[in-house]
């Protein structure tokens, strides 16, 4: 019976919907019910009017998890019994499986110390936060009172510097200051690092580099993905055609393997091909900017020396006639300012570290206390969740019919690993290959009409992706691009696996381009 459950799986493993919407489309791989599968490919039958065109595909179906509720990597917890199967029909509390006894009690003990332990845990990071805020309190008041008395202190000196210091001193001054600042930013090419011109030029040169490594990065992940999706083609007609010289369960159970496998490197290339994409467009933008930027900086580095220079003339020209009335009042002044505005500034920022030092050491403690209770309310929850299970019985946190089971008698819970998937049933998707001169008359949300096999009558269903890169094709001819197509199947009239014509009408569009 256990092989039986096992090569069943490996069949519903064949079946299971991938629905995939991405750059480079959407891929639907899907089996019927005797395990005999096929991947479908039909004509284009497109119709001739220029306001409507058609085109076929197969009505297929989702699945969703079902996870467990509680923890299930701190201790062994191991499955005593499975009581469903894919294809088992549950309604939401009906039993899944059970969780061993010995299981359930080291669960539960360790939930009752873990809780214990993180409970603690929050009394001392509340403590801490209490006296922490205490602390940096005082020294914050402290430290803001030292400054507000070095202000006090440096408004009376300079007040009284300002006294002894005349209106020729203080003319002497602001052109000796303007003649030094203009005079150091030429010698130390101020102007120079003002602008920016060596960053300039090593952005230019590292965003040259970067560019045409994001090229060359482009170039070997669209070989990757190439490579990915032949190989994952190639595993697909072999195990199709395994599958129809019904060779044995080890053969087809290495061959799903194999496929599955090549599934993920698909998706992984083509998430790495999409991210390539945007590394090198990017790379090129930023380029663009630096040499414009840099081009820039060098007519801004211009400016500011001539102007400097300009200044200069001037400056000189005043200085002589100012000189001999500055000198004593310089003298008088220089070291006393000087010393004053050295304590002034050290008080105020050994003030303003207080408060900054405040705020971090409060946010710190804070933030602990808030971890800690963030951990204590997972584990309570995870405990309610594991102490509401009657007998250690999981139940279906939903109706529905099950499409696959995830372990059997024996197996250890695994972090992460779904319970059981379900078939969602509300929404039949279908996709479709629309030709590049028409795929620019679609847009998401667009109505669609939908005729299925073996239903009477015209279903309305709507786009809900376009792929954005092509599929097939290699010329304008012949390129297309993957359409999905979703449709309401809230009343379940609709399976997996029909074929379906789905008729696309843009003459609306065609109307208001018109216009």
């Amino acid at each position: 019976m256990k092989w039986n459950r096992k090569y069943a799986g490996v069949l519903a493993g064949a079946v299971l919907v991938a629905v995939t919407v991405s750059s480079i489309g959407y891929r639907v791989i899907a089996a019927n019910a005797e395990g005999n599968e096929q991947e479908k490919k039909t004509d284009v039958a497109q119709e001739e009017s220029g306001e409507s065109f058609m085109e076929e595909g197969t009505t297929q179906i989702k699945t969703e998890n079902q996870f467990p509720t509680f923890s299930v990597g701190a201790v062994t917890m191991t499955v005593e019994e499975v009581y469903v199967e894919s294809g088992t029909v549950v309604e939401e509390g009906d039993a899944l499986l059970k969780i061993t006894q010995e299981s359930m009690e080291d669960a539960i003990s360790y939930y009752e110390d873990a809780i214990e332990d993180a409970q603690d845990a929050l009394e001392t990071a509340q403590i801490a936060l209490e006296s922490g805020m205490l602390e940096a309190e005082y020294e914050l008041q402290d430290a803001s009172l030292s400054a507000e008395t070095a202000q006090s202190s440096y408004n009376a000196a300079v007040s009284e510097l300002t006294v002894l210091v005349d209106e020729k001193k203080e003319a002497y001054d602001n052109v000796v200051d303007e003649i030094e600042l203009y005079q150091e930013a030429l010698d130390n090419g101020i102007y120079y690092s003002q602008v920016g011109a060596e960053e300039k030029q090593a952005a230019v040169d590292a965003a040259t580099t970067a560019a045409t490594d994001a090229q060359t990065a482009l170039v070997a992940a669209q070989s990757t993905y190439d490579a990915a999706q032949t190989a994952i083609a190639a595993d697909m007609e072999k195990l199709k055609s395994q599958i129809a010289a019904n060779v044995s369960y080890e053969t087809l159970q290495a061959l799903a393997d194999q496929v599955a496998t090549d599934y993920v490197n698909v998706q992984t290339a083509t998430a790495d091909l999409s991210q390539k994409q945007v590394d090198a467009d990017t790379a090129q933008s930023t380029l663009e900017k630096a040499n414009l930027t840099l081009e820039n900086a060098g007519k801004e580095y211009d400016t500011l020396v001539q102007t400097a220079n300009d200044k200069l003339d001037e400056l000189y020209g005043q200085l002589e006639s100012l000189q001999e009335a500055y000198e004593q009042a310089k003298r008088d002044a220089i070291t006393a300012q000087a010393e004053i505005q050295k304590e002034y500034e050290e008080a105020v920022l050994a003030g303003a570290y207080a408060g900054t030092e405040y705020e971090s050491t409060v946010a710190e403690l804070a933030e602990k206390v808030e971890t800690a209770q963030e951990v204590l309310e997972e584990l309570l929850e995870g405990q309610e969740a594991l102490l509401s299970l009657e007998n250690g019985v999981i139940c279906a946190d939903r109706a529905g019919t099950v499409a696959a089971v995830i372990y059997e008698a024996e197996d250890v819970l695994q972090d992460g690993v779904a319970l059981v998937s379900y078939y969602d049933m509300d929404t039949i998707y279908i996709s479709v290959e629309v030709a590049q001169e028409q795929i620019a008359l679609l847009t998401v949300k667009d109505a669609v009409d939908v005729s299925v096999s073996g239903s009477r009558g015209t279903i309305t269903g709507e786009i809900a992706s376009i792929a954005t890169e092509k599929t097939s094709g290699g010329s304008i001819s012949n390129v297309t691009y993957a359409v999905v197509i979703a449709i309401d199947n809230s009343d379940g009239s609709l399976s997996s696996g029909s074929s379906a014509t789905v008729l696309f009408n843009y003459e609306d569009d065609i109307t208001e381009g018109a216009e």
